[in-house]
């Protein structure tokens, strides 16, 4: 199997898990309250994971940034909505919001890094 692929799935795997668990049983932590900075970072690491799963399918240049931006603002949608299904979570479109400026900056972050790196999953 392609790794690159392999750890989007299992991040997707990881924030479905973690969005599963109810709302009550979140231990009463103070950096828990800076939830859309959480979002943000999320779907950062996310855009990223897929960037380069993308990639490693051998994905066009122009096409890599969009597929990375527009699956991952998809899977954060799905995942707001599947949280109005689990006790005490909420969805919110300030959530999925967060999710949408973490995968475009992580994306256009990691793009700016491979280039200054000669990554190989920058074409």
């Amino acid at each position: 199997m392609n790794r690159q692929l392999l750890w989007a799935g299992l991040y997707a795997a990881l924030i479905v898990a973690l969005s599963s668990i109810p709302g009550h049983s979140f231990p009463d932590v103070k950096w828990l309250t800076y939830d859309k900075l959480i979002h943000f970072g999320e779907y950062a690491v996310f855009s990223v994971l897929v960037y380069r799963a993308a990639a490693s399918l051998g994905l066009k240049d122009r096409l890599l940034l969009g597929s990375a931006i527009i699956l991952a603002g998809l899977f954060g949608a799905f995942d707001e909505l599947y949280q109005l299904l689990i006790p005490g979570r909420d969805s919110s479109f300030a959530d999925w919001s967060a999710d949408q400026v973490g995968a475009v900056l992580g994306a256009v972050s990691y793009i700016w890094w491979a280039q200054r790196h000669d990554q190989p999953s920058v074409h």
